[in-house]
Order: structure tokens, then C-alpha cells, then sequence
């Protein structure tokens, strides 16, 4: 296989595992903290140690840790290429997305193991929320716009990615007539 077939190959790769992650944020910010929003201090909280505690699964990793190591892979395929448009691209989708997972695991994760850890059943559970809802709800929204924006950028790349045109003299090396200059017809 050509490295111009793996690059493009990868790429295509890391734009799917970064949009499968985008949209893992996206479906949670549009609908899982809305309805959150309409139920009781138990059961949010609840809802957050169950969905917290099963999230940690393969279909989630592939995207999510996938998008980043297919990233990686994309933009180190494409090293000595930093004329091209392109490459800009795929750096840039691979940098906004590295921000959504770094606030993930910064910010996200440790707010995820703290609230873990609260035993519900002694607890103030409208304080507990008050300290854990909004502000993971900010870093949530924020994950969701980079790593949407680092698709968008993927997305662009891939389609930017072309295979350079030959010369016009690669027809007369492989024998091939020469059809540069003949005259266009109508309709053909």
C-alpha cells in the first residue's frame, strides 16, 4: 500500500473517531442535561454515579481515545508537509479536539471520581449538585464546541485532500497520446 493511500486512509479514520466523540458530547449536551435539569436532587445525582460508573466501556474508548490516537497518527503521516493546507487542517482538528480531551480528563473526570466517592444517603444532596452540576455542565459544553469544531477542521482536511495531478508530460513517458492540445468538442 502507498503512503499516500495510509495517510489518506488514517485521516479518514481519525475524522470518524472524532466525529463519533463529538457526537457522544453533542447527544449528552442536547438531551441527557436537559432531562437531568427536570428531575430531583436523588436522581440526578444517581443518574450521574450510574452513567459515570458504565461510561468506561470499549464502544466509548473507540472514539474517544481513538479520535486522538488516529489524530496523532494523521498529523504525523502528513510531518514535511507543512506547505499544504491540508496539513493545517488536520492540525488544527487535532488540536481543538486535544483541548476537548484535556478538559475532559482535567476538569470532567476528576468532577466524575469526586462525586463517586459521595455516599448519598448522608449527604446534602441539593449542596452536592449545587457544587457539581453547573460546572460540569460548562466544561461539558465547552468539550462539545472543540471537539465539534476539531470535526468541522477534520471533516475540511479530508475533503481538501487530493491526489497531486501528474505532469502533462507523464502522458508521453508511458506512451500515452498527448491530449492537452487537442481541440474540445461540443457536448463530448
Amino acid at each position: 500500500m502507498q503512503l499516500s493511500t495510509v495517510r489518506r486512509l488514517t485521516l479518514v479514520a481519525a475524522t470518524i473517531a472524532t466525529g463519533l466523540a463529538a457526537g457522544f458530547f453533542y447527544a449528552y449536551h442536547v438531551s441527557v442535561t436537559r432531562g437531568h435539569a427536570l428531575i430531583g436532587d436523588r436522581a440526578y445525582l444517581e443518574a450521574m454515579q450510574a452513567i459515570n460508573a458504565t461510561v468506561r466501556n470499549w464502544e466509548f474508548f473507540g472514539g474517544f481515545f481513538g479520535a486522538l490516537i488516529l489524530g496523532a497518527a494523521a498529523l504525523a503521516l502528513r510531518a514535511g508537509r507543512w506547505r499544504s493546507a491540508t496539513t493545517w487542517l488536520v492540525a488544527a482538528g487535532v488540536g481543538l479536539y486535544l483541548a476537548a480531551f484535556l478538559v475532559t480528563m482535567l476538569v470532567n473526570v476528576p468532577m466524575n471520581e469526586e462525586l463517586a466517592r459521595v455516599a448519598l444517603s448522608g449527604a446534602d444532596l441539593a449542596a452536592v449538585r449545587a457544587d457539581y452540576e453547573a460546572p460540569w455542565n460548562r466544561a461539558n459544553a465547552l468539550r462539545t464546541g472543540l471537539s465539534i469544531a476539531g470535526f468541522a477542521f477534520l471533516v475540511t482536511a479530508v475533503a481538501s485532500d487530493r491526489r497531486p495531478t501528474p505532469p502533462r508530460d507523464a502522458a508521453a513517458a508511458t506512451g500515452a497520446p498527448d491530449r492537452s492540445q487537442a481541440p474540445r468538442v461540443l457536448g463530448g
